[in-house]
């Protein structure tokens, strides 16, 4: 079975429109969406009824999840604040009841996917450094990991005891994983592309795809909503 795997679409219509095109041409058999459907850019009740119509499962990210659990908004860095704020004024308040209903984490052929970590998914902590993926690795029993939430692609690879970054397409069967498939509509990994995932079951393999968009239109849209200028200009550089 071939998946494909998309996360951290922020309400960037531009960048979400290239991706499904491409996935078009790619044909999974399913597409999973790891949330964070909303905030940072200016189309989020378009993005959520794309998602709605396109994914066979949606993750609750926590920019969703900030939409109606307001306690949770306290914690943002300031433009995220500013941002989910913004949001709650222009969403469509049925989106909102939809988020309501999005779970932390969806399993299946032995495939576990979530938006932050697998160490308590509504707690949305980042996997980033050796310390964290190893402590990870002992909140699921999967064969891999599928997680967002940093906007940073990678995959981390468990062979026994060791821990280790890496590069290659085709992955270990004897092997577990947590793989980061990156951002759609706001990557931060210095390269601006869209980024998302490909994993084939039958060939164990995992192919991330980097595409590019039109950044400038999503960008002016962001700066016409009023929301921060930082925002619509990170997009030009990843980060």
């Amino acid at each position: 079975m071939k998946y494909a795997i998309i996360s951290d679409v922020h309400a960037n219509l531009e960048a979400l429109t290239v991706c499904l095109n491409e996935i078009d041409k790619i044909q999974p058999d399913r597409i999973i969406c790891l949330g964070d459907l909303v905030d940072y850019c200016a189309q989020p009740n378009e993005t959520v009824e794309i998602i709605k119509s396109r994914c066979d499962v949606v993750i609750l990210g926590n920019h969703d999840e900030g939409q109606f659990n307001y306690e949770l908004v306290k914690g943002y860095s300031e433009n995220a604040y500013i941002s989910s704020l913004h949001t709650r004024t222009v969403i469509n308040p049925e989106y909102v009841e939809y988020f309501k209903t999005l779970p932390y984490s969806h399993t299946e052929n032995n495939l576990l996917f979530v938006h932050a970590s697998p160490c308590r998914p509504e707690s949305y902590s980042y996997v980033l450094e050796t310390e964290s993926v190893r402590e990870n690795f002992k909140y699921f029993a999967e064969q891999v990991c599928f997680i967002g939430h940093s906007h940073r692609p990678v995959i981390f690879e468990e062979r026994g005891r060791n821990i280790k970054e890496i590069y290659s397409q085709r992955l270990n069967p004897n092997c577990r994983y947590i793989i980061n498939v990156g951002s759609i509509g706001q990557p931060r990994d210095g390269n601006p592309k869209v980024s998302f995932g490909i994993f084939d079951t039958e060939k164990f393999e995992y192919q991330n795809i980097r595409l590019d968009y039109e950044i400038k239109p999503a960008s002016d849209k962001i700066l016409k909503e009023g929301l921060p200028k930082s925002l619509a200009m990170r997009l030009f550089e990843g980060i």
